[in-house]
């Protein structure tokens, strides 16, 4: 049952208009604002990697809420989720669907936006400045970069589970995000916060660009797995016990 609940979750997800008009966007802005930044800037093709990186961490930030939004709240509001549960489908089966189906969407999203972004800038700068293999420095970091870019937008699938209004899911949404980076830019002037920034995906998404070392790797990837099991574990304590409407 589970399968089948999946398999018909991510045909939903793949097949909406928002993930499509999403994906659109956090593919063509970072990548169009990337070739902006590189046409009048000094840059080796590995420094213009990096500002891709960030590029599209910050779009992410900005769009990553409205998905979230329809794809949770909007199934609320829909009934799907309702309907789901009236076939016989456990609750935690529809949770764990819902939010692997919303971790696949955001996977892909990184994906493509970051292989486009990162074509565009060895492209336009050449390969010149990469520290160390290819292999390491770029394609490596982007994976990370990729699996903690899903963890720090899995905030927006808590935060949705929450909000029974879409449009109110949105700008909570949206605001969540913009606080959780204003907090990560503001803390990360102060020494003591590293250690912290560090533990979170909000953290490793500026830590990540900058450092590779093995030691951040395995805290970044751990950042991502507590936030994953962090949103699940709250997202149910709040469906589990949910009157549907």
């Amino acid at each position: 049952m589970m399968g089948g609940l999946l398999k018909w979750e991510l045909k939903q997800t793949f097949s909406s208009k928002a993930f499509w008009i999403t994906g659109a966007a956090l593919v063509a802005i970072p990548a169009l604002m990337l070739m902006m930044t590189l046409k009048d800037g000094d840059f080796t093709g590995y420094e213009a990697y990096l500002e891709g990186l960030n590029n599209y961490s910050s779009f992410m930030m900005l769009m990553i809420g409205v998905f979230a939004g329809i794809h949770v709240t909007g199934a609320f509001e829909g009934r799907k989720i309702q309907a789901a549960v009236m076939a016989g489908n456990s609750r935690i089966r529809i949770l764990l669907a819902k939010f692997f189906s919303y971790s696949a969407a955001t996977a892909l999203f990184s994906i493509v936006s970051l292989a486009v972004s990162t074509a565009v800038a060895f492209a336009i700068k050449g390969t010149g400045g990469i520290e160390g293999t290819f292999a390491r420095s770029v394609i490596a970091r982007t994976v990370v970069f990729m699996v903690v870019e899903v963890g720090y937008a899995s905030a927006c699938f808590l935060s949705s589970m929450y909000v029974r209004h879409l449009g109110g899911a949105i700008g909570l949404n949206l605001m969540l995000m913009m606080a959780l980076n204003i907090a990560a830019q503001t803390l990360i002037e102060h020494k003591w916060a590293e250690k912290y920034l560090r533990m979170v995906p909000a953290g490793q998404a500026i830590f990540v660009i900058a450092d590779f070392s093995n030691k951040n790797v395995i805290m970044a990837l751990s950042s991502a797995v507590i936030a994953f099991t962090a949103v699940l574990v709250l997202s149910y304590v709040k469906f589990g016990k949910e009157e549907l409407k």
